[in-house]
């Protein structure tokens, strides 16, 4: 099992800094999936990856990937950062800003010059990506006399769900894994389950890519274990489906006791709300049989409630909607 093992928790963000923690997928991305005016501009080979945290006082700013590379044909340099989404964030400009002016804050201090950041934004949800691109979009009736007091940048969006799969495969054909990796972040946001078994490239994988990319399967789409299992296959990981039938039982394992817990959560709600009534109006085996029909938590709490100031036990059973 990798050491990188992806997690319940963000398996988009783990997948991601998988993949381009590798300089050779960075250096493809920059290359072929940024606009060429840019990335004409830039000397890949001189490109190196750099650390993401930045502290400022007691904070601590995150980008996903954040690399440096030189300017061609000058002495310059640009730090690229990347951050992935897999949902519209609105927040996203100002986390950008932030993690910007830290970095400029942190060369100032070191006497160093300022270099230039270039935010990139890879995107991949089910709903559109409706964030504008640039800062001062996100104020509302801004004159043209007030736009020169407020910062302004762009980022760039690389929106996955827009770019067809051909393209895809065809931009990032020299590195396998970063192929596989965006194409199956698409499909898994599209929830386009059939589409995900014909990649195809996934075969020729070496044996610890392929696992990661079936366990960031395995906790992303929501399918059955004979359908997954049939992917795995199709995509030639007969080799490791016992480590994978293990990640398979121990989710089917976590989802049973997730759901175990929530119907123990009701029925201790249930309880309450059947000793309540019973103590204050009495209560039949029928009206018991109803409450214990109601799993809906909401409506058990403000029937528990209600029981402090209603009149009768009719009251009661209307707010459950009996």
């Amino acid at each position: 099992m990798p050491k990188d093992d992806l997690t319940p928790k963000d398996p988009h963000d783990r997948l991601f800094k998988r993949v381009m923690s590798d300089e050779a997928n960075v250096r493809q991305f920059i290359k072929e999936f940024l606009p060429k005016e840019l990335s004409r501009q830039i000397d890949l080979k001189e490109m190196k990856l750099i650390p993401t945290e930045k502290i400022k006082g007691y904070n601590k700013y995150y980008m996903d990937i954040a690399v440096e590379c030189k300017i061609a044909d000058t002495k310059g340099q640009v730090y690229f950062v990347f951050e992935h989404k897999s949902y519209p964030d609105p927040g996203v400009l100002l986390q950008i800003l932030n993690y910007m002016t830290v970095t400029w804050d942190e060369q100032k201090k070191k006497n160093k010059p300022l270099t230039p950041v270039i935010p990139v934004v890879i995107y991949h949800g089910f709903s559109s990506w409706n964030v504008t691109t640039h800062f001062q979009g996100q104020f509302q009736n801004i004159g043209e006399t007030i736009k020169p007091y407020i910062p302004e940048f762009n980022y760039v969006l690389v929106d996955l769900t827009q770019i067809p799969n051909e393209e895809i495969e065809q931009k990032a054909k020299d590195t396998p894994f970063l192929m596989a990796s965006l194409m199956i972040m698409k499909l898994v946001a599209l929830r386009d389950i059939e589409d995900i078994a014909k990649i195809t490239v996934i075969i020729n994988l070496p044996e610890e890519e392929k696992l990661i990319l079936f366990l960031y399967l395995l906790y992303t789409v929501d399918v059955d274990q004979t359908t997954m299992q049939r992917i795995v296959k199709e995509l030639g990981g007969e080799e490791i489906m016992p480590s994978l039938a293990e990640k398979l039982i121990k989710q089917g394992e976590e989802r049973g006791e997730k759901r175990g817990e929530i119907k123990g959560a009701i029925k201790g709600k249930q309880d309450l709300l059947i000793k309540q009534l019973r103590r204050r109006f009495g209560l039949s085996s029928s009206d018991e049989k109803i409450i214990r029909s109601v799993t809906d938590e909401s409506k058990l709490d403000a029937a528990a409630e209600a029981v402090l100031d209603a009149k009768s036990k009719d009251e009661v059973l209307k707010v459950l909607g009996q």
